[in-house]
């Protein structure tokens, strides 16, 4: 092996911890807002609608991202069964679950980093790299489920503010405008 080839592969798990921590801390609590969840769903949904047009005659990649929609689903119906949802006087607020969340993001992001190794390695050995990377089952499967989760999670979101009355916040008698 070359310098440069040990080198990535000593700083790949540098990447993924740094990645790790950083998903960690933004998967707290979060301020709840509307038109963050309806963009997540419209992402989501057209995500991977593009995608599912994309396979059409791939019919073992398709099938593969219909599966990992259905496990992102059931992902995200289990999220959302452990999400702490709190409405103060200060807003409406959410706390995710964290290990859930990070299983599919960092499942997702492996990926990726599979595929950016792959390419850096076809590149050095001057061989051609597969165009076709969402035609790959396991790539799909990885598309359907972060697809299927975080349009779960938005969803549930949405409804959750639509039928929840916001607390109102109390009077300040010394805040005279």
């Amino acid at each position: 092996m070359e310098m440069t080839t040990i080198t990535l592969l000593l700083l790949v798990p540098l990447a993924v911890w740094r990645i790790y921590s950083r998903l960690k801390i933004m998967l707290g609590r979060t301020r709840s807002e509307l038109w963050r969840h309806y963009s997540t769903a419209v992402i989501s949904a057209a995500g991977l609608g593009v995608i599912a047009a994309t396979l059409l005659g791939k019919w073992e990649a398709l099938g593969a991202l219909l599966a990992g929609v259905a496990l992102g689903v059931l992902l995200g119906r289990r999220n959302v069964q452990t999400t702490r949802l709190a409405n103060t006087a200060e807003g409406f607020f959410y706390t995710p679950n964290r290990r859930i969340s990070l299983l599919v993001l960092m499942l997702f992001i492996s990926r990726l980093i599979y595929r950016l190794f792959e390419a850096y390695l076809h590149m050095h050995n001057q061989l051609p790299l597969d165009p076709d990377f969402l035609g790959n089952p396991v790539t799909a499967v990885l598309f359907g489920m972060l697809g299927g989760f975080y349009l779960t999670f938005a969803l549930h979101l949405i409804r959750w503010r639509r039928n929840t009355k916001a607390v109102p916040r109390p009077i300040d008698i010394f805040d005279i405008k």
